[in-house]
């Protein structure tokens, strides 16, 4: 990179890009955050950056902000840390700014999306994370870090780690590793999120409740064993031996922690189910596979999205 010149652009500021924006940025000055309006901006400016809470410590992390609107600078290395929902629009407003050969690092839940962007950009220019860690808005760009977890970097088609691309992001302090099958933990976290996600929000309860609570844990167990039948049967999807030991040891290990799609429905906001239990849904019956358990959580889920009004 040049002097000067941006070495990330974090497009969203949800609590995880927020988290990214200010840890990168603490790697490395060189970080732009992109916001969706210029609302946000100003609002941004007038709070002075991002806040940064860890460990009951607040720090203020003065990472540069800009509506997309008004960027003009060509973007080589850009984090897409929006919604599953939102990441194709936002993608899609930046990419008259991506340099021919920009690496786009993708941080979202399920599969669906990844593999759409690596489909409609050069597949070696586009990166996943999958992250376990945890984070939280306390208000607009003031982060809580609630936890630390693994975080892997890797392409959707087996390739080998790019160095210099580590060593532009906070690997030590994210804990980041290279995962040379990174879709096969992606399909991994994917089943985990469809067995705990919406079943969380149905029960209103923390993640740990799934496993304490009869009538939850019940629609649990039957949940995960369609979610493990329909993976059997999906041709590209990879073997689980034991899905119900892999979701119980998420459920334990965020066993006090709310799950994303609760947290957005409390706030009324769209949630990213439709990427979720919703995709393996399109999967399965691709396949001809039964999904009729899926169906019908997310047809409560959706009832319960109405009366909420969310979209």
């Amino acid at each position: 990179m040049t002097p000067g010149t941006p070495d990330w652009y974090v497009l969203g500021a949800g609590a995880m890009g927020c988290l990214w924006a200010a840890r990168i940025h603490q790697h490395s000055a060189n970080t732009i955050l992109l916001l969706r309006t210029d609302v946000q901006a100003r609002a941004y400016e007038t709070q002075g950056g991002l806040q940064l809470e860890s460990h009951d410590t607040v720090s203020q992390i003065p990472v540069p902000a800009f509506a997309v609107s008004t960027c003009t600078t060509p973007i080589t290395q850009l984090l897409v840390a929006t919604k599953a929902q939102d990441a194709i629009a936002a993608l899609d407003s930046v990419k008259h700014l991506l340099t021919p050969d920009a690496r786009i690092v993708m941080l979202q839940n399920g599969l669906k999306v990844q593999r759409a962007v690596s489909a409609a950009f050069d597949s070696s220019r586009v990166w996943c994370l999958s992250t376990s860690d945890g984070a939280w808005l306390r208000s607009p760009f003031h982060v809580v870090e609630a936890g630390r977890g693994e975080t892997w970097l890797g392409r959707l088609h087996h390739a080998q780690v790019d160095a210099t691309l580590l060593q532009s992001l906070p690997a030590a302090a994210m804990g980041i590793r290279h995962d040379d099958n990174i879709e096969n933990r992606l399909w991994r976290k994917l089943a985990a999120n469809c067995a705990i996600n919406a079943l969380t929000a149905l029960h209103d309860c923390r993640n740990g409740e799934l496993l304490t609570r009869p009538e939850a844990h019940a629609e649990l167990l039957v949940l995960v064993d369609e979610i493990a039948t329909i993976l059997n049967g999906l041709p590209d999807a990879p073997r689980i031996p034991n899905l119900h030991e892999l979701v119980n040891s998420v459920l334990t290990a965020t066993a006090l922690n709310y799950s994303s799609t609760l947290q957005d429905v409390r706030r009324s906001r769209t949630t990213e189910i439709a990427h979720l239990n919703g995709y393996l849904c399109e999967l399965a019956q691709a396949h001809d596979l039964d999904c009729t358990i899926n169906q019908q959580i997310l047809e409560r889920f959706s009832a319960l999205c109405k009366a909420r009004g969310i979209d």
